[in-house]
């Protein structure tokens, strides 16, 4: 026993020698033999020689001594290297937008931002060379620590050779850009006791990494840390039985795995009974019996998609702190409440988008939830919380009920919480002041109102908060709050506020002093406002540490002063956009914001940019926009020498003129270059040349009078996004696009020749609209994807191909103005029956006007659910308008069928399209008269604009109205509302209930054969800027209602049989061609036909008796051949009568024979002596 205690003792004594020797020196230290291993300083200089260091974190790698090196850290025994440290610590804030760009996101969120979130700084990152990283690190096999996180290695793979560091207990490759499958091999490092693979993402590829197989991961049997967050695990079908087999694990993370379906109920988690931590959210998969886990503190489990979770295991986990569960559907696990209050170390519970319906009441019994911190039960609940069973927590610290569906007050509830530092309220419908009772909640640290009613001032409001907190709150959130009123002057004296937000109210005034006293103050948005005034250097004079300043959408005006932003150093985004600043801009103004990376200054007047010497005080400048100002500069390239870091550059809607050298190489690399309507040609900008990395380039507008260069295609090859439209480029395209990776394509309105080219597999929007682009249509378009498709307006020839129909997911087609022929219904005939992918299927909009087109009406259209906008017009379609378009094209909004050859009926259904707000069905055979149905469409009897949803129509559409022809842009086009039914063959009279279209804005029936009178009421319809009647057979008198119709600009009434007095009225006198109007209706009277009404009433009664001489002289005939025939017939029955007749006809004739016989000689004889 005696030898055995001395050998417990020399054994203890050892072991106390070994953990008190020091072990290792690190940066700033020095090794035992005063320098590293020559080998291992060669490996990490041959390691440093294959990478890019943009940021200079191995600035230090040089010199002997290597374990004096940022990062490195060797033994003081052996002098061998042990840990090696290049973690990039340079993170992307939550400022920083363009993390949220590499992570797929569109634009910047504040809300988001203000979140616990940050990403590694790509623009810092290490990142490699060429090819696969240095195998030199192989050279370390003394190394026990290595973190190479949060750096972009390019996609390429883990390497293999890190396998062979056998004394590694410590590795981390998390964020690391590392792409492909993690390697097997990994399995081999016995001695690893913590592994993190999270997070890594293939930003040229676009995909995370991956494990299909996890056999080797039971080998790393010492491991207690182990993270795959993010790591596709969807093909591991064992990851649980695999996992299951570390007896060591203390802490496992599998957030956002892709893992899927059940795990076996008759499973033994026992050798994960070590478990502390587990993170299994963003998931699908039935969550196991985690019961066994009695040392779990931590258990999140949120946003797993798997319903009808088990929580009879819950209470057996007694020393679970934090709980999360958000978004899993506790709908039906009507226990949830029980099994969540049996948990009596709790301190975190989250609860949020569960599905909860209603809560339990506050007689239930709290007694295991007094530890309760912070509580989460946002995005729950439709019935009251006035009798909440949380209300007697006094104990919380936090309390989020956003998005709850709270009525009424704010809850004065909140009082019994004095220990509370959090309150958020948001997205509730809560209205009116705090309540005073609150007074005594002296911790407060952030309240968040944003997106309630409040409906009060913000003065008053920020008033009732309590005075004992104003030197402890840090964030005061009240955005979209439905609040009037100027923020206090006081506001001041909330020394320690670090978030003001109080953007999309209705506050006015200016900007108060105050808030320059804020000096904790980080964040500060006060967008769409009504701010006024000019800003003030004593507005921000001691907010040194603030990052954000968003007063975008206000009325500020003046000019802004470089003493505005003096004490702003740390200001990270500055966004004025929307307002009235005006004046110059140079470098001066923003010399001290060294730190600034996003800059909005649009929609503003400013007048010239100055920057033309190079400043380092914008080389952290990334986002630049100056669009929609009233620039009108001549820049060339060293207007841009100290941008550096640029990504996104917009100068849209000026009248700036880029005079850049065609030789110029930017020192930036732009994703966004937007120049739309700015002045960069006539020659194609050669400098854009070396922007290889951008996503997105919009030179539309541009003046571009030039042959579109090859390389262009080769650049922007990896562009998702090109447009180039509105210029002159000339010159044929490409015929064949399919190495791009552009999913939008604008090139329409240019000059360009050829034909249609191959298209990127990805294309998803493609114009080429408005070119001289001839032939015919493609035979084959492999463009699966493709959703827009508009070749309008070229010179196409030949039938619509068959390949259309195989774009089954297109949603706007535009082949009009073509010379396009044939019968576009061999569509249907490439369908397939009962296929919901099929043509037409998910169309919204289609356009097949001006060209030759023949056949009916097409009939694929039947599919076509959610169609907008149709336009047929100007071919040569036959047949009759189908009755199913109500009942298979329930939305469609616009229909133009004119210049066609339909015939029939106008369909009474029309009258159930209650989204159609212009009907044109003019130019065509219509027959019938118009249904009084049509009275009951109910998108013309509203004056409210009508909406198209997120669809966005760009191209002008033409419309005929006021006899013209005029193109709108589809934003005014919706505006419009129409019923054209002109030159048709249409009979009867107008329906007396067309008035109730009191939306309408053209009314055109002339050229018709219609009767009757003009509906007297129709001066409801004050919406009309065009009505016109004219060609028709309309009688009786014009309306004096047409006189209310104070928007009219175009009439015509000509060639009716209108009689009666023309109505007088301002508008109707201002009209032009006021005889024109009238023309024909020779029984109008008035000032625009010249006819004065009183002469014209009694021409009307002198008219009357005219009309009446027929008759009389009719009786005057019958009288004159009565007594003809009656002296006739009595002379040749009394021939005595007869003698005497013909006796005295003849006395008569000598009597008057004699007479002028007489006269003629003395004429005669007067003639001749009157001779000389």
């Amino acid at each position: 026993m005696t030898k055995l205690a001395l050998l417990v003792r020399g054994t203890a004594l050892l072991i106390c020698l070994l953990i008190f020797q020091p072990s290792s020196t690190s940066h700033g230290q020095a090794s035992g033999s005063g320098a590293c291993i020559s080998s291992e300083r060669d490996a990490l200089l041959s390691f440093k020689a294959s990478l890019m260091d943009p940021a200079g974190h191995l600035s230090s790698w040089q010199g002997e001594d290597c374990c004096q090196w940022k990062g490195v850290r060797c033994s003081n025994r052996t002098g061998y290297l042990i840990k090696l440290n290049l973690r990039n610590t340079d993170m992307y804030d939550r400022y920083d937008m363009y993390a949220m760009y590499d992570m797929g996101y569109n634009s910047y969120d504040y809300n988001y931002y203000m979140g616990d979130y940050s990403y590694p700084s790509r623009s810092s990152s290490l990142t490699l060379l060429a090819g696969e990283m240095s195998s030199s690190l192989a050279t370390l096999q003394h190394l026990r620590y290595l973190d190479l996180s949060c750096n972009d290695f390019n996609g390429t793979s883990i390497p293999v050779f890190l396998s062979s560091l056998k004394n590694l207990r410590y590795l981390n490759l998390s964020s690391a850009g590392f792409g492909g499958r993690i390697p097997s091999q990994l399995g081999n490092l016995s001695k690893l006791q913590y592994l993190d693979l999270c997070g890594n993402y293939d930003y040229y590829d676009g995909n995370w990494s991956y494990i299909v197989d996890l056999a080797w991961l039971p080998r790393l049997s010492l491991l207690r840390h182990l993270d795959m967050s993010r790591v596709d695990l969807s093909s591991a079908r064992d990851w649980f039985q695999r996992v299951n087999m570390l007896p060591s694990l203390k802490v496992l993370r599998l957030s956002d795995c892709g893992l899927n379906g059940n795990v076996s109920a008759s499973i033994s988690i026992s050798n994960l009974t070590h478990l502390e931590v587990l993170d299994m959210s963003h998931n699908a998969f039935t969550i196991p019996q985690f019961g066994n886990l009695s040392k779990l503190q931590y258990l999140d489990v949120s946003w797993h998609l798997y319903p009808d979770m088990d929580l009879a295991w819950f209470p057996r986990l007694s020393l679970l702190r934090h709980l999360d569960m958000s978004g899993v559907d506790l709908y039906s696990a009507g226990d949830w409440f029980q099994r969540v209050n049996m948990l009596p170390s709790l301190k975190v519970l989250r609860l949020s988008g569960c599905g909860l319906s209603s809560t339990m009441s506050a007689s239930v019994s709290l007694s295991n939830l007094t530890h309760l911190e912070v509580l989460d039960m946002s995005n729950n609940f439709d019935t009251s919380l006035k009798h909440a069973w949380f209300w007697n927590l006094t104990g919380l610290k936090e309390l989020h009920l956003g998005y709850s569906g709270l009525e009424g007050s704010i809850p004065s509830d909140l009082a019994n919480m004095t220990a509370l530092q959090v309150i958020d309220l948001s997205g509730n419908q809560l209205v009116g002041l705090i309540p005073e009772k609150l007074g005594n909640l002296c911790n407060l640290t952030r309240m968040r109102f944003s997106g309630n009613n409040i409906g009060s001032s913000i003065g008053e409001f920020m008033r009732r908060l309590p005075k004992c907190s104003w030197n402890t709150l840090q964030e005061f959130s009240v955005q979209d709050a439905n609040m009037i009123g100027n923020l206090p002057s006081w506001i001041g004296n909330m020394t320690n506020l670090s978030v003001l937000h109080a953007s999309e109210n209705m506050l006015s005034g200016p900007l108060p002093v105050g808030v320059g006293a804020l000096s904790n103050l980080k964040s500060l948005i006060l967008g769409n406002n009504n701010f006024s005034g000019v800003l003030l250097k004593e507005q921000f004079a001691n907010l040194g540490k603030l990052e954000l300043l968003d007063l975008s959408h206000n009325n500020f005006s003046g000019v802004l002063l470089k003493e505005h932003f003096a004490s702003l150093g740390a200001l990270k985004i500055l966004d004025l956009s929307c307002n009235n600043f005006s004046g110059v801009l140079s470098n001066e103004q923003f010399a001290s914001l060294g730190n600034l990376k996003i800059l909005d200054l649009s929609s503003n007047n400013f007048s010239d940019f100055l920057l033309k010497e190079q400043s380092a005080s914008l080389d952290n400048l990334k986002h630049l926009d100056l669009s929609h100002n009233k620039l009108n500069s001549v820049l060339v390239g060293e207007h841009f020498t100290g941008l550096l870091n640029l990504k996104y550059l917009d100068f849209s809607y000026n009248s700036v003129r880029l005079a850049i050298n065609q030789k110029w190489v930017p020192a930036f690399r732009l994703k966004y270059a937007i120049f739309r309507s700015c002045q960069l040609g006539p020659r194609f900008p050669e400098w854009l040349k070396w922007q290889s990395d951008i996503d997105v380039l919009v030179l539309s507008n541009a003046n571009l009078d030039d042959v579109i260069p090859d390389w262009f295609w080769v650049t922007f090859s990896r562009a998702s996004f090109l447009q180039v439209s509105g210029n002159k480029l000339h010159g044929s395209i490409p015929s064949d696009l399919q190495h791009m990776s552009a999913d939008h394509i604008y090139l329409g309105s240019n000059m360009f020749t050829g034909q249609v080219p191959q298209l990127p597999i990805n294309i998803v929007r493609l114009n080429l609209s408005s070119n001289t682009l001839s032939g015919s249509l493609p035979s084959e378009l492999n463009a699966p994807l493709l959703e827009e498709l508009l070749l309008a307006n070229n010179q196409f020839i030949g039938t619509i191909p068959s390949s259309i129909c195989q774009l089954t997911k297109l949603k706007r087609l535009d082949l009009s103005g073509n010379q396009l022929t044939g019968d576009i219904m061999q569509c249907q005939k490439e369908l397939v029956p009962n296929s919901t992918d099929q043509f037409g299927s998910d169309m919204l909009s289609l356009a097949l006007n001006n060209n030759d087109l023949t056949g009916e009406f097409p009939k694929f259209l039947q599919r076509s659910s959610g169609l907008m906008f149709l336009d047929l017009s100007y071919n040569r379609f036959v047949g009759g308008l189908p009755e199913w378009l109500p009942e298979k094209v329930p939305h469609l909004k616009i229909l133009r069928v004119r210049s066609n050859m339909f015939n029939g009926h106008i369909p009474k259904s029309l009258t159930s399209l209650h989204d159609l707000h212009y009907l044109d069905i003019a130019h065509n055979k219509i027959t019938g008269s118009i249904p009084w149905s049509l009275s009951n469409l109910k998108a013309m009897m509203t004056v409210v604009s009508h909406d198209t949803g997120d669809y966005i129509y760009e191209e002008s559409i033409p419309v005929i109205t006021k006899d013209q022809k005029r193109d709108y842009t589809f934003a005014i086009y919706q505006l419009l509302v129409v019923l054209d039914l002109s030159s048709n063959s249409l009979a009867g009279q107008i329906p007396e209930e067309i008035h109730l279209l009191i939306g309408l804005t053209n009314l055109n029936l002339s050229n018709n054969h219609l009767t009757g009178a003009i509906p007297n009421k129709i001066g409801d319809l004050r919406q009309l800027d065009s009505l016109d009647l004219s060609f028709n057979e309309f009688s009786g008198s014009i309306p004096s209602s047409l006189s209310a119709l104070t928007y009219l600009s175009h009439l015509n009434l000509s060639y009716n049989n209108l009689s009666g007095a023309i109505p007088s009225g301002q508008q109707l006198q201002a009209l032009d061609n006021q005889m024109y109007i009238y023309i024909g209706n020779p029984g109008l009277c008035g000032d625009p036909v010249g006819r004065s009404c009183s002469t014209h009433d009694a021409e009307q009664s002198g008219l009357e008796d005219i009309d009446h001489m027929p008759s009389v002289y009719l009786a005057m005939s019958i009288g004159f051949v009565v007594g003809l025939w009656t002296v006739f017939c009595t002379m040749l029955m009394k021939r005595t009568w007869r003698a005497a007749f013909f006796q005295f006809v003849d006395m008569m004739y000598d009597m008057v024979y004699v007479q002028v016989a007489v006269r003629w000689a003395h004429v005669m004889e007067k003639t001749q002596d009157g001779a000389p």
